[in-house]
């Protein structure tokens, strides 16, 4: 578990090797080298993974790091810890901020808003039209997560939603047109 040990001792392990073994120096990046590398090119989503472990004042962290971000327009935080997110909300009315659903709830798009969230994140296996269709009225974007290869991209694009969470974004942006170069 990432709470058991220190960043040091993460930096070690190879970030890349699952891949290829072309990647094996690859190292975890902190958030700041994540944002630095992004520089606006991109939205961003960063997760926060709040569960098993609470990790105490995540959110003022988080918030001071993004503080110093000149594209912070570009940035979305989600979590599946909807405490998180309404503590984010009273820190901070301007962030962007994404409810992680992974089951089709009730009036989810009331909730959502009561929430004080922009944005429903919704799992492939939760994500329909009429629930896409329901936020939408409700004035909310959605995204699709974790939406991998041609077929589970149109699929997600043809319900509608606002963006896609992938693993793969340069090969989607191949898919759509817009193929882009980071540096």
């Amino acid at each position: 578990m990432v709470a058991d040990v220190t960043y040091d001792e993460i930096r070690r392990l190879s970030a890349g090797l699952w891949f290829d073994i072309g990647y094996k120096e690859e190292k975890v990046p902190l958030l700041s080298e994540v944002l630095d590398i992004v520089a606006g090119k991109s939205t961003i989503n960063i997760e926060i993974k709040n569960a098993p472990h609470a990790y105490p004042d995540i959110e003022e962290e988080l918030l001071s790091l993004l503080s110093d971000y000149s594209y912070r327009e570009r940035v979305i935080v989600s979590c599946s810890d909807h405490y998180v997110l309404q503590r984010l909300r009273q820190l901070d009315s301007q962030v962007q901020l994404a409810m992680l659903a992974d089951g089709v709830l009730i009036d989810m798009p009331k909730y959502a808003i009561d929430l004080g969230v922009n944005y429903l994140n919704l799992s492939l296996a939760s994500c329909r039209d009429d629930i896409v269709e329901a936020a939408h009225e409700a004035g909310l974007k959605v995204n699709g997560f974790t939406a991998n290869g041609r077929r589970a991209w149109l699929d997600t694009i043809k319900m509608g939603v606002d963006g896609i969470i992938t693993d793969d974004p340069a090969e989607l942006m191949v898919l759509l047109g817009r193929a882009m170069l980071l540096d």
